[in-house]
Parts: structure tokens; sequence; C-alpha cells
């Protein structure tokens, strides 16, 4: 490795122009790689929502409907004109109305009032609009609709809301929410960096090597197509803040070399040398914990944990090659650009850590188990609703519209066609339903014997087609809530005792009750996968038994502690944020564990283990208290600065998380090892401690 770090710092210039080619061309990709906000199109295909879905766009083109727009204070005329200009609307799929409902050429006083209140509200002269939109529409087409319903004379007020409004806003928000994360993210390092290095150029060239990374790792999400919204938010500033301990690791090598010799050449090849094996053993376990994601049912795993491992193998090359040659270069502009350590010495926080163990391993082992009971009852969240932020114009247009008309979902069911007698028994149940407030289906606008062509064209393909019949069932119950769920347990126990297997279900709640059942149990499977993978590399690193359940423990008790904490304060966590703190926590706690434990290991080989405890913890604060300060501060940045609800609930969870990781590092771990000392000497190969004393 030496030779080839010599020839690597030799031809420096080349390796600097490789990624400058590979930087400019993944950056000149990124606009190009499509951002996914739908949490439903990644439900597993053998989730029944999710191949019923699949088949019912097959099959007649279009969603269910997925808008809602409201305007009041508008006439008849009028709001009959803006039903013609909204379907008029290229990105408009098709539009359901009052006069959809009732024959606008007879008196309204006359006609269903039941029905009419559907669709108009007499007192401010408002009238509902549903709309099938398509799945990846723009905000600049939803504020388009607010434009032409403002525009109408009268017209008081304008409210939009459902599933297609609230992605494009989601979606609309991403730019400026991963401009202001980055901004945060680079301002943290710089001044975090800055504190602890000894020039003001050490912070430029790190942000600069991990820069190059994070564009990498963004352009080569090209070649896997989509990407999640959540993805794309919180993997570069994670990429950032998890791997900047690598770039730790190589500067202290180097200062360390050059404690020994002037040629700075030699000093950064040994640097390079003595970093490969640390940086690859971190950059591995943290490689193995985020990969473990994909092990999750709920693709958001596979997608999150392959760009977040594929983020650590850039960030890992990049510094272990680009770094050192950008140092290198610019090393005459570094030692005109030195300072002082602002930070000189860790003792009073070795003499706290070491005076409080005791009291800090008491308080984890009596809060462990108790914590771990309260993480498994937390409350979550799975609607697209849940994730706006309070005053997010979507969210308050919806407050508006259910306060008129009441909550509403829109779901389809699928049934054989030409069953009649069957079907007409279905919708008369479903009509039974107390939550039920519409259905639409070929009996409801023609009789089962009359011949489909004498219907209406346009409306009967949207009812019958492909040998399918679609009913459409309008309830008044929330996106979601126990009593939603409970009626796509009771809708699907219709159709089975009607039709068996052969129905299709579909509808926001269907998909939100499907991700349910299937992330309950992928919250077990992260953390036994993430334990495994992590487990097997620090097996191989440190060739210990003892030592892989000694950091996991540690580590897995901090996160029983972070995951609890929603529970004991009452709040309810967006599911994926929940499902992800897992492997992300225990990938980037880890290295902070490695760095200690590797430090304590080769001083317990020349002193006694109170000692090597005590002086391990003064040499390691300095980069782990860097690095973890890093991901704390970031996420802490990410939480009070995007407008998601559920990324500033990732932002939390990592920080709260990073934070109480390191806690039982400095606190607890160091105890365990003077504890366990016998115990990891007879399960350790060659472990060489020293026989001296205790």
């Amino acid at each position: 490795m030496e030779k080839f770090f010599r020839e690597v710092l030799r031809r420096r210039k080349l390796v600097i122009s490789a990624f400058a080619v590979l930087a400019i061309a993944c950056a000149i990709c990124i606009p190009q790689v499509a951002i996914d906000a739908n949490m439903s199109d990644y439900l597993p295909e053998s989730a029944k929502s999710s191949q019923d879905l699949k088949d019912m766009k097959e099959i007649y083109g279009n969603d269910i409907a997925n808008a809602r727009i409201y305007v009041t204070g508008i006439s008849q005329a009028d709001a009959e004109h803006f039903a013609d200009t909204l379907r008029s609307e290229d990105q408009v799929i098709s539009v359901s109305w009052l006069g959809d409902a009732v024959d606008l050429h007879q008196p309204l006083g006359v006609q269903n009032q039941d029905l009419i209140e559907e669709w108009h509200k007499a007192d401010d002269e408002g009238y509902l609009y549903s709309l099938v939109l398509p799945d990846d529409v723009e905000q600049a087409t939803i504020d388009q609709f607010r434009s032409e319903a403002e525009a109408i004379d009268g017209a008081q007020t304008v409210a939009i809301d459902g599933s297609a409004a609230s992605t494009a806003y989601n979606m609309s928000t991403i730019s400026s929410d991963m401009t202001r994360i980055m901004a945060i993210a680079i301002v943290v390092v710089f001044l975090i960096v800055l504190l602890n290095t000894t020039s003001y150029l050490h912070p430029v060239v790190m942000l600069l090597t991990i820069g190059v990374a994070i564009v990498l790792n963004m352009g080569t999400n090209i070649f896997r197509g989509t990407i999640s919204n959540i993805t794309q938010l919180v993997a570069s500033v994670l990429q950032l803040a998890v791997s900047m301990d690598y770039s730790i690791v190589l500067l202290t090598n180097f200062g360390r070399a050059r404690e020994t010799t002037d040629d700075q050449f030699e000093a950064m090849v040994q640097a390079m040398t003595q970093s490969f094996s640390v940086i690859l053993s971190s950059a591995a376990v943290t490689f193995f914990g985020f990969l473990s994601l994909a092990a999750m049912q709920f693709q958001i795993g596979a997608d999150m944990g392959i760009a977040l491992a594929k983020g650590i193998v850039c960030s890992f090359f990049s510094i272990i090659l680009l770094m050192p040659c950008i140092l290198y270069n610019m090393r005459h502009v570094v030692e005109k650009t030195t300072h002082k350590p602002f930070i000189r010495s860790f003792k009073g926080l070795t003499n706290v850590c070491t005076k409080s163990a005791g009291v800090a391993f008491a308080i984890a082992v009596v809060i462990a188990v108790p914590c771990l009971v309260a993480s498994s009852r937390v409350d979550f969240t799975y609607s697209e609703s849940a994730n706006l932020a309070a005053d997010a114009p979507v969210k308050t247009d919806g407050h508006v519209i259910d306060e008129a008309f009441g909550e509403s979902q829109v779901w389809a069911v699928m049934v054989p066609e030409g069953h009649w007698a069957e079907e007409k028994a279905l919708v008369d149940e479903l009509k039974e339903l107390p939550t039920t407030k519409t259905i639409l289906s070929y009996d409801t606008i023609a009789t089962a014997a009359l011949p489909s062509g004498l219907g209406d064209e346009s409306e009967v393909s949207q009812l019958l087609n492909d040998g399918w019949s679609r009913i459409v069932l309008t309830s008044n119950i929330p996106d979601e809530s126990d009593e939603a769920y409970g009626l796509v347990d009771t809708v699907r126990g219709l159709c089975e005792e009607h039709f068996g297997d052969d129905y299709k279900l579909v509808g926001n709640t269907v998909s939100y009750y499907d991700i349910r059942s299937v992330t309950s149990s992928d919250n077990t499977l992260v953390k036994v996968a993430s334990i495994l993978a992590i487990g097997a590399v620090l097996l191989v690193m440190f060739k210990s038994v003892s030592i892989p359940v000694i950091l996991i423990s540690a580590i897995e008790v901090s996160i029983w502690i972070n995951e609890a904490v929603p529970y004991f304060t009452g709040d309810t966590i967006n599911f994926v944020a929940f499902l992800v703190i897992d492997a992300v926590q225990l990938g980037a706690a880890v290295d902070y564990a490695i760095i200690y434990t590797e430090e304590y290991l080769k001083l317990r080989r020349e002193m006694p283990k109170r000692e090597a405890s005590v002086l391990a913890i003064e040499h390691t604060a300095q980069p782990i208290l860097t690095s973890s300060s890093i991901l704390i501060l970031a996420c802490l940045g990410i939480t009070f600065s995007v407008s998601s609800p559920m990324i500033q609930q990732v932002g939390m969870l990592i920080a709260r998380g990073a934070l109480i990781s390191v806690i039982l590092i400095f606190f607890v771990l160091p105890l365990l090892f003077r504890m366990l000392d016998g115990f990891v000497r007879h399960t350790s190969y060659k472990i060489g401690f020293y026989q001296g004393g205790c």
C-alpha cells in the first residue's frame, strides 16, 4: 500500500484531473435524476394494494380522484364555465362537480338535497370540484388552477387539496430545502473543523474533497433512474457528516507524521498508509450498516440504503486518494495559514467521564429495558398529509374544504364485469356503511340489463373496461385513523364475500394500511440485519468475539433511549424516520466506538486497563467530538430549516441519537472494557494485553 500511495501522490495532477472530470460529468447528471415523493410507489410488489393500483392504471389509464378544488362566491354559470376550463387543461384527466351529479336545467331546490350538498354550499355560493391529475403534476399547474379560480368574478375563497396537490407541494420545496440543508452543513463543518485543526485551509480542503464525493454520489444516482425525495434531502448531508471523520483521521496522522519528518511528501505517504486500514474499517462498518436498510420489504429502505452506502464508497476513495493530493499541492499555502489549536486539552472531559462512569453505567442499566419496551409502543404516521408543515397551503386548504364538506376519501373497487347480481349486492352493502358518502358504479348510472353501449361512452369507459367493472366509493373518513384502517378490513371482507380473491381495492388509506403492515416487520428486520452486518465486520476487524458484542451493546442501548423519547413525550413519528434511525445511528456511532476501541487496545498493550481506558478518552476526544458535533449540529440544522415534518424528525432522531451514543461511548464504554477485561482477553485472537498489573 505504501508503494501504491507513493505512486498516487507522484501522479497527483492526474488524480486531481480524473476526479474533476468525473465530478463535472456527475454534476451534469444530477438534474436528470427523477425524484419520487409518493411513498405508495415503494410498497413491495407482494403488497395487494401495490399490485391492485398497478392493474387499475393499466386497465383504466388513470388513477382515482386525487385533488379537490373549492371555490366560493361564484355564480352557477361561472362554476359551470370553470368546470369546462378545468376539463380543457392538458394536465387534467377528468373532472367531477355538481353538474355531473344533478340536472342543472332543473331548480336545485326540487332535487336531492343530500346529493347537492356533496358538491355545493348555498350559504357561500361554494362549488367543489373533484379532479384526477397525473402523478407527476407540478406545483406550477396547481398554482395555475388557483389563479384561474381567483380570476372568476366574485370569487372569494379558493382552496386546493388532495394527494396530487400534496405531492406537488413536497416536490416544489425540495430545492429550497436542499439549499438550506447544505448551507447549514457547510457552515457547521467549517467552524467545527476550524476549531479542531491547525490551518484555516484545512476546512476548505475537507469540504472540497467531500463536496466532490457528494457530487459523485448524487450524479451516479442516474443509473438508478429514480430516487425518493427523502433520499434526495437526507443522503448528502448524512454523507458529509458521517464521512467527515475519515478526513479527520487522515489529517491527524499527517500531523503526527510531520512531527517525525520535515519531508512533507514522505509524511503524506506515511499518513495515507497509516490511515488506510482505519478508514477502510470505519467505512466498511458504516457501508454495511447503511446497506442493511435494503433488507426492508418497504423499498424506501433499499432506496436510501443504496444511496447512503454508495456515498460512503465515494467518500472513501475521495478522501484516501484525492484529499492527500490536494493537501500536498497546497502545502505551502496551508503552512502560511497555520494557527495554534483552539482546543488544546481534553483532560477536564476525561476526568468528568471517569468519575461519573459508575453513575452513568447504573442509569443505562436501569433504563435500558424500559426504553426498549417504550420504543416498541411509539405511534407512527404514514399519510402524505402528515408530512406537510402546519402552515403549508395545501394543508390549510384541506382544513377549509373539510370544514365545508367533511373529510373525504375516494377508493376504487374493481370486480369482474358481468356478475351484476353480486356487484349490486356489494354496492348495496357499501351504501349501508355509516362512513359512505357517495357511490358511483355502472349500476348507479344504468341497470345491469341495459347494454353498456347505450350509456354515456366516456362515463361508461371509466367504469367498464377490459372485463372489469369499477365501483368508486367516497367515504367521510380521514386518510389515516383507526376508523379508516378498520374500513379497509371491512371493504376487503365484503369484496371477498362476493368475489373471493378476484377483486382489487385502491385508495390512499388502502396503501397506508399495507405500508403499516409491511413496516411493522421491517423494524425488527432492519435491527437484526444492521447488527449482524456490523457485528461481522467488527469480528473480522478486531479478531475478537467479545469486542463486537461490547460495542454493539453500548450503541444499541443508546438507540433504545433515542427511540423511546417520542413515546415518553407523546409525539407521533413518521414511520420512515423511525425505520432508518437504527441503521443510521448504529452505522455512525460505531465509527466513534471504533476510534476509541482501537486507541484503547493500543494503549492496553502498553499499560494496565484503567490507565489505558482513561488515556484513550483523552486521545480520542478530539476526533470523536469533531465528527459527532458535525453530525449533531448538521442534523439539528435539518430539523430547524426544512419544511417537511418527516425530514425534521429524521434530523432530530439522528442528532439526538449521535449525542446519546457519544455520551455512552465516553462514560460507559471505558468502564465496560475495564469490567470485561478478562473476557476480552480470552475471546480475542493474539490481543497481547499488558501483563504488568491491573
